[in-house]
This record gives C-alpha cells, sequence and structure tokens, in this order.
C-alpha cells in the first residue's frame, strides 16, 4: 500500500513531527538525519533508560565517512579502538590475513566501541539539534491514511496519548510491533547453533590491533578487541557449559578458548555474558505507505563482519534526506519509493555474505573443509583482498541498480549509484588556491552537490548548469575539481576519467547521475523527475 498524494510546500513548523519508534542506532540516526533539515521529530522508547551493555560493537569505513560528513566522526574514532586487520585459523596456522589498512578511505580500519557508546555520541549530537528520545514510552496502536499515521502512545505511568504524524519510522529491533501488526513477512530462517558471546579483558599475546578467528572441528571462536587488554570473545557450539541453559561462566568461556585457540591466554574480569542463536531474515518491502522500517526491524544478520548495526545507520541516512525534501515540498512522493529500491539489495547482499562466511567458518564439515583448503590460497590473491576488505568496510556497496540512478558516461570507473570516493582533489573553491583537498570535505550532507571535472573553461562550465537546471537548482551546490599535480592525480582519473564530466551526488554522498558535457538535458529531466514537487514543475 503505497500513497499517491503529492508532496506539497507546506511550512516545515506547520508540519505533523515524524515519529521515530525506537532510541538505538537507525532510529537516533534517523533523528538526526531529519532535525538537521529542521523537520519536527519524535523518538520515543519502551525502556525507561539508555542501554548500558555493550551489544553491537564494530563501525565500518563507511559508516564513519557518513558520519564526518556530519562532523561527528572524530569523536567516534577517538572513542573507540582501531583494527587494522583480521585473520582465520585452523589447527593452529593462519590461513587468512585481511588488510584492512588497503582499504581507499581515510578509515582503514574497522573501529570497535560498544553500542552503548555510539548511541551516547548520538544522542548528544541529536540533543544539540533539539530532540531527544522520550523513555518509557511505547507504541501500542496505530493506522494510518494517505495524509498521516495516527498512533497511541503509552507512557511509563500508564497513561496513553494519541497523535498523529507525517510518517512512522519503525526502528523498534528485531522485535518490531509495526512489523508484526502489519503481518510483513521476516523472511529467513534462524541457524540452529547456539552461540556463546563474553566481553572480559584477556592477558595474553594475542594482538589488539587485529580481530582473530578460530575454525575448529568444534566449533568456530572469534575474538574482537576493544582496547585496553578488552575483548569480545564469541564462540559456537558451546556444548560443554557448566549450565547450559544459562550465561556463559567465565570458567566456560576460557575451557572454549583452550580447545579451539593454539595461542596461551587468560581469561579474566568477565563484564557480560549471554547465549544467542543467530537469525538471517529481511522484510521484502521496508515501506509500508507512511510507515518505514530501518535497522534490525526491517534485516537481522549474522554478526560475522560486524554489519547489522552499520546497515541499519545507513538505512536511515539514505531515507532521511529523501524524507524532509518530501516534507519541505521540494521533491514528489514518490522519492520515497527509491528507500526500498536502494536498500533491498543491499539487505539482501549483507545477508547472503554473513551467512555465508558463517557457514564457511563453524558450518557443516564438508563446507568448512573446502574453505579452509581454499583459503590460504586465496589470502595471498590481490582481487580477493581488495573484495573481502572493500564487502566488510562496506565502501563496496553501491545503489547502481536503483531507479534513482542514472548514467550517461563511459570514461572512469564511477558509475552512478556508487559512493563517492576518499579522493584527493584540486581546484576546488574550498581548497586554496593551486592546493589540493579532499572529495568528502566539498561535498554537504544537506544538498546535493555537482561536481564538474576536467572543465577547462570556468565561466562555460557555470552558464552551463544555469541553462540546464530550473526549480530545483537552490538544492545543488557547484563545484569543479580537477586531478591533482603529477602522479598524486592518477587515482582521480582513474575514478572520474580524462573528459568533462557531471557527477551529481546525493545528500549521502552515492552518485545520482553521471553524465558528459552533452548530458545537460538529461540532467535536466533527471532534477525535474526526482528534485521537483507537482506543484514546483506547474510554476516553472
Amino acid at each position: 500500500m503505497r500513497p499517491t498524494t503529492e508532496a506539497i510546500a507546506v511550512p516545515v513548523d506547520s508540519l505533523s513531527p515524524v515519529l521515530i519508534v525506537g532510541g538505538g542506532p537507525a532510529g537516533l540516526v534517523a533523528a538526526l538525519e531529519l532535525r538537521r533539515f529542521g523537520i519536527p521529530v519524535r523518538i520515543v522508547d519502551e525502556l525507561l533508560e539508555p542501554a548500558h551493555t555493550s551489544r553491537a560493537i564494530g563501525l565500518q569505513a563507511r559508516t564513519l565517512e557518513e558520519l564526518e560528513l556530519r562532523g561527528l566522526a572524530d569523536e567516534f574514532v577517538s572513542g573507540g579502538h582501531r583494527a587494522c586487520a583480521g585473520e582465520i585459523y585452523a589447527e593452529g596456522k593462519l590461513l587468512f590475513h585481511a588488510d584492512f589498512t588497503r582499504i581507499p578511505s581515510r578509515y582503514n580500519f574497522v573501529l570497535f566501541l560498544a553500542e552503548s557508546e555510539t548511541e551516547r555520541i548520538l544522542r548528544k549530537a541529536l540533543a544539540a539539534q533539539g530532540a531527544a528520545v522520550e523513555w518509557g514510552v511505547k507504541m501500542t496502536a496505530f493506522g494510518q491514511n494517505p495524509s498521516a499515521v495516527t498512533a497511541t502512545l503509552k507512557h511509563a505511568g500508564g497513561s496513553l496519548e494519541e497523535v498523529r504524524a507525517a510518517y512512522v519510522i519503525d526502528a523498534e529491533g528485531a522485535h518490531s510491533i509495526i512489523r508484526d501488526t502489519l503481518e510483513l513477512q521476516f523472511k529467513g530462517k534462524t541457524l540452529d547453533e547456539t552461540f556463546a558471546l563474553g566481553d572480559l579483558e584477556i592477558e595474553s599475546a594475542i594482538s589488539d590491533t587485529s580481530f582473530h578467528i578460530f575454525s575448529s572441528q568444534q566449533g568456530l571462536l572469534a575474538l574482537f578487541p576493544m582496547g585496553a587488554g578488552r575483548f569480545r570473545i564469541v564462540a559456537g557450539n558451546p556444548q560443554t557449559l557448566s549450565a547450559p541453559s544459562q550465561e556463559p561462566a567465565l570458567e566456560d568461556l576460557q575451557a572454549l578458548y583452550d580447545r579451539r585457540s593454539h595461542i596461551p591466554a587468560k581469561l579474566r574480569s568477565l563484564q557480560a555474558s549471554s547465549l544467542f542463536h543467530i537469525q538471517s531474515r529481511m522484510v521484502s518491502n521496508p515501506r509500508i505507505g507512511r510507515i518505514f522500517l530501518t535497522g534490525d526491524a526491517a534485516h537481522i544478520c549474522s554478526p560475522a563482519g560486524a554489519q547489522g548495526m552499520n546497515t541499519g545507520m545507513q538505512d536511515a541516512m539514505n531515507l532521511g534526506w529523501k524524507l524532509a525534501l518530501v516534507l519541505e515540498g521540494k521533491a514528489p512522493e514518490s522519492l520515497l519509493d527509491t528507500y526500498g529500491d536502494d536498500r533491498v539489495p543491499v539487505m539482501r547482499s549483507i545477508l547472503s555474505r554473513t551467512e555465508g562466511l558463517t557457514n564457511a567458518l563453524g558450518g557443516p564439515s564438508a563446507l568448512r573443509s573446502f574453505f579452509l583448503h581454499l583459503a590460504p590460497w586465496l589470502g595471498h590473491a590481490e582481487l580477493v583482498q581488495q573484495t573481502a576488505t572493500s564487502y566488510i568496510s562496506q565502501i563496496a556497496l553501491n545503489y547502481r541498480s536503483s531507479m534513482l540512478s542514472e548514467d550517461h558516461f563511459g570514461d572512469g570507473s564511477l558509475v552512478a549509484g556508487d559512493r563517492v570516493p576518499d579522493l584527493t582533489v584540486r581546484g576546488a573553491q574550498a581548497c586554496a588556491p593551486h592546493e589540493a583537498c579532499r572529495l568528502l570535505h566539498l561535498l554537504n550532507a544537506s544538498r546535493f552537490t555537482l561536481l564538474m571535472a576536467n572543465f577547462a573553461d570556468s565561466a562555460a562550465v557555470r552558464a552551463l548548469f544555469s541553462g540546464t537546471s530550473s526549480s530545483w537548482k537552490d538544492l545543488v551546490d557547484v563545484v569543479e575539481i580537477a586531478p591533482p599535480q603529477g602522479d598524486a592525480g592518477k587515482p582521480f582519473s582513474d575514478a572520474f576519467g580524462l573528459r568533462p564530466s557531471l557527477t551529481l551526488v546525493r545528500p549521502d554522498a552515492y552518485i545520482g547521475f553521471r553524465g558528459g558535457e552533452s548530458s545537460a538535458e538529461a540532467l535536466t529531466k533527471y532534477g525535474n523527475r526526482w528534485l521537483a514537487s507537482s506543484a514546483q514543475k506547474q510554476a516553472a
């Protein structure tokens, strides 16, 4: 069920707020994105206070790039612990070494940081935007029509409140009331194997600049460094626990470690532990009318590769700017359909890869044996290294198949739908004259950016844009870029090509449109389709 009403220009301060259900990372990012555009929000969570447990712990390069565009990355990096590599062992031998320093990003590492800290930083940023999570508030019922969503909120004291929202963003997590009420299929499966988890300290010579995975006949064991001697340990198939139905004790985790790792270590100071089953599930469409599903409400995957929380945060970054433009009357309602068009293939890819990695390392013996046989050879292949690190870091994820991606250019490696690379460029207005700067510094997370590369005549460039845009040109910053001098210019030329090009970058730093000097008319049609409401088109 999708609304057919066209977005109309309404003063932002007169809008019903967007109701966000869930105060975890996905919900907080969604609230932050909307507040950056001045959109009123209410974000509620049925918990009485913020959770203090570590839960998800990995932040990937692509998420950190997006956070940098919002001025938040430095605080995350300073508070987290960097892992520059990942190592897979079997029978005491190193089979595969993933080198994250080869990631073409400033954030060429996996950042380990407790989810409680991630949420704290996001809540602080949200407070600076004039909003806060309402704790102890649960949504118990809702209904929608083409113009609004009505919801019943139950407060901690038992009082009920009826609210009207422009849209609802479901960030409730895996046990989403909204998803269950709408009877949306959460397709996938629960892996049969039980896993044990513990956050503790380790006294050992084991490196804390890498995460470590030990594959054995008894099952999988993984260590993720949290800094200052602290690690998270995850072990599959923990059948020898002293109390199988309870939280694993320190001696249980020590015994699991000793049987599966060849590196001597003393485990101590257990802070938290649990048992869990891996879920691998997703919805087929994360939009139902005026309701959008994000994060674990829309997809849940194996913790292998630290993908889940990053995917949820990027769901919100994808949806936020689109919803804001529609609410401001600067884009048609149809722009919201591209949320699922963009994100469903990403969700599907991540579920497939995380489930495959889990099975390869700790699953059926035949599959594990096949992987372990190939791993030593694969680990030395440059393409495999590049592919593995690019997908784990999520910089390889793209929206090439989305209807929001349109390509009219054949020079350079960049294609519409790709992430904007973290390159050095020259000649842009934000750079000092004749000096280079980072391309990410030239993007604006609240606007579109039209990158005009390799144009020799600046005046002609400006005239070209002025002549091709219409009612939506005030949403776009025009930036001229050129390659740095010497060898430093090769990555730029490889990406953008050698010929003059037009690259329209979305607020979430993905490419919407790619074209050349003769693509002015196509660019106009693209902008008129996606960046102008019916009222604006008629006025133009």
